[in-house]
């Protein structure tokens, strides 16, 4: 991930932009700034992203982790 410097609103700490996620990441809490699910697994409520999002009506390829 690239360093942008931006401070998480979360927990303050510092994000830095992910080319997988395609999202600001924070290093420390994994919040994803703007998103609510991402397809690497992250989700605001916990849960599993990718398995919200596929319920949620999205194609996801499946992938070798």
């Amino acid at each position: 991930m690239a360093k942008r410097g931006k401070k998480c609103p979360k927990c303050g700490g510092e994000m830095e932009f992910s080319r997988y996620c395609g999202a600001e990441v924070c290093v420390n809490c994994d919040h994803h700034f703007g998103l609510c699910r991402c397809y690497c697994g992250w989700s605001e409520s916990g849960g599993d992203g990718r398995q919200e999002l596929i319920e949620a009506g999205e194609t996801i390829e499946p992938e070798d982790y």
